[in-house]
């Protein structure tokens, strides 16, 4: 793997992304007013490496669970050229918050058959399979995202720079750099029932929710019933410019004005 075929991993997001695919303008109003709006709430928004996001998640556990299998080099099969990594530091340079994406080419397949095979968990399924774990999705919905997908997760913000409205600006960020780098088709996540229940993926922006869909059985995260969350990247873009236009408070939701 050459340098140029990975993901940036390290400085700051302004200045170390190309905007390889999709609408230039839009994506670079975006990534500015949205490094603005993170800069006022105490975050300067940086790339990472995917064993800092290790490191991160294990010296919080106190309030992050282990990560999903998607976003672990051993156990998923997480590479710097399919997974980025991002992360929000605070004035003193303390990691405060994480949020990371993972590409997938499924052009030939789709959600429902990699995630029913866990091939989209796993660097190895069977053995996955061998041991208890096991994915079913419920919706119909599945079955039709394919193509250029990115998983969108690891999102975990400090306590103490919790209800600050990051949750409103990192998972955008993240969205659309995916885009930019992937010309991605479709942007989704899984979130717990009480997670979505709580407000979340009406916070982060997803567009389409697809509630208690998910039955969920990982290493090392065990039993879950979760939603899909998910958004074509039409909807996505929308997004983005409705964020710019509108703002980022819990007032003025862009998502309200995106859909």
């Amino acid at each position: 793997m050459s340098m140029q075929d990975c993901c940036p991993q390290s400085g700051r997001v302004p200045s170390n992304l190309k905007i390889d695919h999709g609408p230039v303008s839009l994506l670079g109003r975006f990534f500015l007013a949205a490094d603005t709006a993170a800069r006022e709430r105490g975050i300067s928004v940086y790339f990472a490496s995917l064993q800092d996001l290790l490191g991160i998640n294990s010296a919080n556990s106190d309030s992050w669970r282990p990560l999903v299998p998607i976003f672990q080099p051993d156990l998923g099969g997480a590479t710097a050229e399919n997974t980025f990594v991002m992360v929000g530091k605070d004035r003193d340079g303390e990691v405060v918050a994480t949020q990371a994406g993972r590409y997938y080419d499924w052009t030939d397949t789709t959600l429902f058959e990699e995630a029913s095979s866990l091939r989209m968990f796993y660097a190895n399924p069977a053995a996955a399979s061998a041991r208890g774990d096991g994915c079913t999705i419920a919706t119909p919905v599945a079955s039709t995202i394919s193509g250029r997908v990115v998983f969108s997760g690891a999102g975990w913000y400090r306590p103490d720079f919790r209800g600050r409205g990051l949750a409103r600006i990192m998972p955008r960020i993240s969205r659309a750099y995916a885009h930019a780098r992937w010309n991605t088709d479709f942007t989704i996540s899984m979130m717990a029932d009480a997670v979505i229940a709580g407000g979340m993926a009406d916070r982060t922006g997803y567009t389409r929710i697809e509630r208690s869909s998910v039955e969920l059985v990982v290493s090392p995260l065990g039993s879950m019933r979760c939603g899909l969350v998910w958004m074509p990247v039409q909807e996505m873009l929308a997004d983005l410019e409705a964020a710019i236009s509108v703002g980022w408070s819990e007032q003025s939701d862009p998502r309200a004005a995106a859909i």
